[in-house]
């Protein structure tokens, strides 16, 4: 293989460069180079230079790295000024090495780039690309400076809770709901935060806002009154049937508990007859209850109620609603509840992208909640009510452009959702984060699709912070406890 060839396998745009040798160990390929020889000459006086001598450097450049781990030395060579009155000392360099790195600059671009997988830690990229994990960590810290993206017409809110000591506990993510990417990450969801943060945005800007979809969070309803006058706010109708299903289970958990109670009492009263210790055997009741408590939970619609499954705790194959029908005997009350629950879940499908029917049935269904026996959909009625103009604005069609033209889609959190896990993943993966702007850059980097990078990075001085701490030694000594005499 030619010079010119292996220059190229490289990925290495110098001409200077000459290949000295090229040898494979195992899974190990080490490449030695050195720069072409010519006349230096001094940079300080003129005159010209006479060579010290060659050291070998080591580079690490990131290629090959798949299957081999490839190992570069530099035979650098020292050059000296003749003139006795300067001896002015010069190294030889390489387009692709900046002074006194160990990496090529083709690693720091290939590090920045890995960090776009939210779901590796600065740990294992550091592995990757034989570095440290600080240097992994400033390297990206100095490329990467994340900018607010301008609002849209449409934009979801919402919470994300990261934990960070000191800074923040929850954060307020803001997302475009047509693309689907996330416009801005702030630091807390707090009003002493989030008051100069939109009141720093442009008034066009925000009058430019015409949907805000969010959770039954009181000040994110509230947005659309303080920060954005010309928008309406949407409740997401997931937060609505999940506000219904949490009381549906708290109802459910204290059946159980109550089952569980009768179980512990009938055993208690056996010990006392057999006048020995009896083990706890749950009865048939309480088991359909707690196991199959998702057929009152689930949307009605999408259970298969023809589909067959064996049950041991009946000993046959079942239908679901023959399990229904044992968890109605159990608890006539399940029944009403169910169907209530489903009352609403019909409304939210029936009148997608019909505002209009949407305000007559609504009306319908808290009315029917309100004169129910159940306190559960009697509180749940008081928050219909409470967010009325915010549920029937979650009805509204809005066009959403894609590669084939547009589709209507309606305003829903749900994109909100799935974006909102990313952050809580990188957390869980990094063992928790200290440094918000790092995660908030990162999050961001990662979940646009055109994410920009700086031209110019950021000097190591701005992403190094001192501390002030004298640092101590590296390798730690354990004193052995004196004993006394």
């Amino acid at each position: 293989m030619q010079d010119n060839d292996i220059i190229n396998l490289l990925g290495i745009k110098d001409s200077t460069i000459k290949i000295l040798s090229v040898a494979t160990k195992d899974t190990e390929k080490t490449v030695e180079f050195e720069k072409r020889i010519e006349l230096h000459y001094c940079p300080l006086c003129g005159c010209r230079m006479h060579s010290k001598g060659v050291y070998r450097r080591r580079v690490n450049h990131p290629i090959l790295q798949d299957g081999y781990r490839l190992v570069m030395i530099f035979h650098q060579r020292r050059w000296q000024c003749s003139n006795k009155s300067c001896r002015e000392i010069v190294a030889d360099e390489v387009s692709f090495i900046d002074k006194r790195k160990r990496n090529t600059n083709i690693t720091d671009w290939l590090i920045v780039k890995a960090f776009k997988d939210f779901s590796l830690t600065a740990a294992q990229i550091a592995r990757r690309f034989n570095v440290s994990d600080t240097y992994a960590l400033h390297t990206f810290d100095r490329y990467v400076d994340m900018k607010r993206r301008d609002l849209t017409e449409v934009i979801c809110v919402d919470e994300v809770h990261l934990e960070i000591p000191r800074v923040c506990n929850y954060a307020l993510v803001i997302q475009d709901f047509i693309s689907g990417e996330p416009l801005d990450l702030v630091v807390s969801r707090r009003k002493e935060i989030t008051e100069p943060y939109f009141a720093h945005i442009p008034a066009g800007e925000r009058a430019r806002v015409k949907y805000i979809v969010s959770d039954m969070y009181g000040p994110f309803i509230d947005y659309s009154k303080t920060y954005f006058p010309k928008a309406l706010s949407a409740v997401d109708s997931f937060h609505v049937i999940k506000m219904i299903n949490q009381k549906i289970k708290k109802y459910i958990l204290q059946l159980i508990r109550n089952l569980n109670d009768i179980d512990v009492a009938r055993q208690q009263k056996l010990e006392q007859e057999l006048g020995h210790h009896v083990d706890l055997v749950h009865s048939r009741e309480y088991k359909i209850i707690k196991h199959y408590q998702w057929l009152i939970l689930s949307n009605n619609r999408k259970i298969d109620y023809g589909h067959m499954r064996y049950d041991r705790r009946f000993g046959r194959y079942i239908y679901p609603s023959d399990i229904e029908t044992e968890m109605f005997k159990i608890d006539p009350n399940l029944k009403d509840i169910r169907d209530l629950k489903e009352v609403y879940i019909k409304f939210n499908d029936d009148y997608v992208g019909d505002p209009e029917g949407a305000r007559k049935g609504l009306k319908d269904v808290i009315k029917k909640y309100q004169n129910c026996k159940y306190r559960m959909f009697n509180e749940v009625a008081d928050s219909l009510s409470n967010h009325f103009e915010e549920i029937i604005t979650s009805f509204i069609l809005v066009k959403k452009y894609g590669a084939e033209g547009f589709i209507l889609r309606r305003l829903s959190n749900g994109p909100m959702e799935s974006l909102n896990r990313v952050p809580k993943d990188m957390k869980r993966n990094a063992r928790g984060y200290r440094n918000f702007d790092h995660i908030r850059n990162r999050f961001l980097f990662a979940k646009r699709k055109n994410a920009e990078m700086l031209g110019h990075p950021k000097p190591w001085r701005e992403v190094c912070f001192n501390t002030g701490l004298k640092r101590g030694p590296y390798k730690k000594t354990i004193k052995s406890p004196k004993l006394k005499k």
